[in-house]
């Protein structure tokens, strides 16, 4: 029965607060090391949260009287007020910290710190959720539920929050947390705890004022760099990037890919910069002083196609479009998923362009590749140049680090939206990601029914930059005739080209494809894969296969590969982080503390078998889940904030539902893990049918569908927890948070396993493994069942099926 003593309302209103900052701190956080670090960083805030809330779990295990029922609330209330000081010690030193990847020896120790940092705010988060849990005289399944929910909500607060600023949006969870602290003090009617709670609320919202504004605390390092913001006139945030734009100046015109007879004017010019590192030149001469961009092979297709309707994916500072409407074409539709760059172009800052105020011009707030699915329009001319440039490129195929504009699936819909002789024009830095191009260009075209490929696509290179154009019909001689002009004129380097073999005999095999089966032959190498990427396999920015780490690459890679060799470090050395982190403050206290009493330790190890599988099988379906949706939502932020919103809410429900179901007992407690596995697996094999019903969909169906599809899963999967908390309780009450600390310990480690799984197999395959992680919970089950019958232990008493 419920303790009088311990009032529920504010005791679970303030687990609910303290669940919500957790999450939307932990979705400002990956936006934070977007900026600071990489995108390929996004998968270790999840990761090292996890582990701080496993290691505050750990801590509720060691210290048993800390948390006893008479002492909760007030212990409670000191946590919360813990994470209100943590959240800011947290970001600042995150600012201070400069991470490089160099070598591990050297590197290995920093980046242990720098995880550790990371999760300092989630220690006393995990400490007060597992003895909300594991110690709270409440049903099991209501504060479960309560966890859940608050965290469901956390979610959808960043986006109002990162308006603030990143600082302020951080800051301010740090005043939700000194709220919870008065609740849980309120709870327990502990009066000293509420003002301590009200003063400290008081400071933070102080600290979020100055720190927040623009005078206050900002990145010392970015990407590795010292950040130099002398020049900064504005910075905006939102929930997928920093904005920064610069002091105007006069300077020779930017280039991407200049032409080697090309000359450099000087130009008036603002330079916007995204997440510390992608730039783009905003012009602010009048569009006739603009002739140069001609120079740039990024616009070679204006050449072939100097007329008709066009669209540019990425509008950026409007170049592309600018370039566009001196060829001639129109209209122009600009699609830009980045609604902060369209507010500088229609703002003061974008006046001089007059783009924003063009009849001829569209400036379209959309994800481009849903637009075009559901747009009847067809374009004479598709652009798409340096869309994510080397931050994505940095971040390898890691979750979070890719979007699905470079998937075949993707290309197809690109190719239909075309005008008879229409070009799809697309640009990329000249790495080895121009077989990737390459061999996207062949496979859809041969989908198409195609039998020479070759005809079709134009390789050309200017300076750094490599574009590639795919016609929808094969070429004409008057066509290869203005490209061989435009090449001699502005010096641009021609690699293939219908009549012209490349010199690398690899890509011209590839070019020659007449099948697929031919190409997966061409493309997938020993230790390169350059495979057309798929919505399953949407890893675009990798091509090291895992067996490379071993073996030393081919010398013409070198130089050309960083980005992904950085991503690859990276991954390791987050692995090792997250194995020297657990080691040290998971497994070795819980082997120090481990119970040696026979009875306790009869079913004990099926118990930590349970706890670990659904730990490893939520993280590994939550991974799958976040690539997934990133590719339907056309953005891995969008997708972060819907799946772990949705997923933990519908958990959330489920948990809740769960104190109604008997699935402690036979024959129910073996009949829902194969429930969940077969709900996991059908998802994993029906989603190709699924996932194009909404690609054509409006933003605001396709975060509907995203959310009702994650919610389904999580309101599954959320029963497995309160179903074997009282499956164990009655003989292992005392070990229960030992059980949420591996439970813990199996979602750290399998984040990580879960992009190595991706990587290798696809997302398909990941969705199936966490499914057979679900599937294993039934021998488990009978191994607890086993136990608890075998030690003929009497429940505790005055406490029922739900833990009361």
């Amino acid at each position: 029965m419920t303790d009088r003593s311990l009032r529920p309302a504010p005791f679970l209103t303030g687990l609910g607060l303290v669940t919500g900052a957790s999450l939307a701190l932990e979705v400002l956080f990956t936006r934070l090391l977007s900026v600071l670090t990489w995108y390929s960083l996004a998968f270790l805030v999840i990761a090292m949260g996890l582990f701080g809330l496993t290691a505050g779990a750990v801590r509720v295990y060691l210290a048993p009287d800390e948390y006893a029922p008479a002492r909760l609330p007030s212990s409670l209330s000191r946590d919360a007020r813990a994470l209100a000081w943590s959240i800011p010690l947290s970001y600042v030193l995150l600012l201070i910290v400069p991470l490089r990847v160099e070598p591990v020896l050297t590197t290995l120790p920093l980046f242990v710190f720098f995880s550790a940092v990371i999760a300092l705010p989630f220690y006393p988060v995990g400490k007060l959720v597992a003895a909300a849990l594991t110690r709270a005289p409440l049903p099991v399944g209501r504060v479960y539920a309560v966890d859940l929910v608050g965290a469901a909500i956390g979610a959808p607060l960043v986006p109002l929050l990162i308006r603030l600023g990143g600082a302020a949006a951080i800051l301010s969870l740090s005043v939700l947390a000194a709220l919870a602290s008065v609740c849980f003090a309120w709870a327990g009617r502990d009066g000293g705890s509420v003002r301590r709670g009200i003063k400290l609320g008081a400071g933070m919202l102080a600290l979020t004022v100055v720190g927040g504004s623009s005078s206050g605390l900002a990145p010392l390092w970015v990407k590795g760099q010292a950040e130099d913001r002398s020049n900064l006139e504005l910075e905006l945030w939102n929930s997928h990037s920093r904005v920064q734009v610069m002091k105007p100046v006069i300077a020779p015109a930017d280039f991407w890919g200049k032409g080697a007879r090309c000359g450099a004017p000087p130009v008036a010019q603002r330079t916007i910069v995204i997440d510390g590192h992608a730039a783009t030149p905003l012009y602010l001469a009048p569009l006739e002083q603009l002739g140069f961009l001609s120079c740039d092979v990024t616009n070679l297709v204006h050449a072939l196609r100097p007329k008709g309707p066009m669209a540019v994916i990425g509008v950026g500072g409007s170049r592309d479009i600018q370039a566009a409407l001196l060829a001639g074409h129109s209209p122009v539709v600009g699609l830009e998923f980045n609604d902060r760059l369209l507010e500088i172009l229609e703002g003061p800052l974008g006046a001089p362009t007059g783009i924003a105020q063009r009849r001829d011009v569209r400036l379209i707030h959309d994800e481009a590749r849903s637009w075009l699915a559901r747009s009847p329009e067809r374009f004479q001319v598709i652009q798409a140049s340096l869309i994510d440039t080397w931050a994505a490129t940095g971040a390898g195929a890691h979750a979070l680090g890719e979007n699905g504009l470079y998937t075949l699936d993707a290309w197809r819909l690109f190719l239909d939206r075309l005008e008879p002789g229409g070009i799809f024009t697309v640009s990329r830095w000249s790495t080895v990601e121009t077989a990737r191009l390459a061999a996207l260009a062949v496979a859809s075209l041969i989908d198409r029914g195609v039998r020479d490929p070759s005809r079709h696509i134009v390789i050309a290179a200017g300076d750094k930059v490599t574009t590639l154009l795919l016609a929808r019909d094969p070429l004409t001689e008057a066509d290869l005739a203005q490209l061989t002009r435009a090449a001699q004129t502005l010096g641009f380097n021609v690699i293939a080209s219908p009549g012209r073999a490349p010199t690398a005999a690899r890509l011209a095999a590839l070019l020659h494809a007449s099948s697929r089966a031919e190409l997966e032959r061409e493309t997938l190498l020993p230790l390169l894969d350059f495979r057309p990427p798929t919505d399953d396999r949407p890893f675009f920015f990798n091509v090291i296969r895992l067996g490379a780490l071993w073996h030393e690459l081919p010398g013409v890679t070198r130089g050309t590969i960083e980005g992904n060799l950085l991503a690859t470090r990276t991954l390791g050395l987050a692995v090792l982080a997250s194995l020297i982190l657990v080691a040290i403050a998971i497994i070795v206290p819980l082997r120090r503390r481990a119970r040696p009493e026979r009875r306790t330790g009869r079913g004990l190890g099926a118990a930590l078998a349970y706890f670990s599988l659904i730990g490893v099988g939520f993280m590994l379906a939550e991974i799958a889940l976040l690539q997934r949706m990133s590719v339907v939502l056309g953005e891995p932020s969008y997708s972060l904030m819907v799946v772990l919103s949705s997923l933990v809410g519908g958990a959330g429900i489920g948990s809740l539902l769960s104190d109604r179901l008997p699935l402690d007992r036979a024959p129910f407690c073996y009949l829902y893990p194969v429930a969940l596995a077969s709900m996991l697996a059908l998802l994993a094999l029906l989603w190709g049918d699924l996932a194009p019903v909404v690609e054509a969909a409006p933003t605001g169906t396709r975060l509907a569908f995203a959310a009702a599809v994650d919610g389904v899963v999580g309101l599954g999967l959320g029963v497995a927890f309160p179903a074997g908390m009282r499956l164990v309780r009655a003989h292992h009450d005392p070990e229960t948070p030992w059980l949420w600390g591996v439970n813990g310990v199996g979602s750290v480690l399998a984040s990580s396993a879960a992009v190595l799984i991706a990587l290798v197999g696809g997302l398909t395959v990941l969705l199936l493994v966490a499914a057979g992680a679900y599937l294993l919970l039934v021998p488990a089950i009978a191994g607890i069942r086993r136990g608890g019958a075998g030690d003929g232990a009497p429940r505790e008493p005055g406490r029922d099926d739900n833990g009361k």
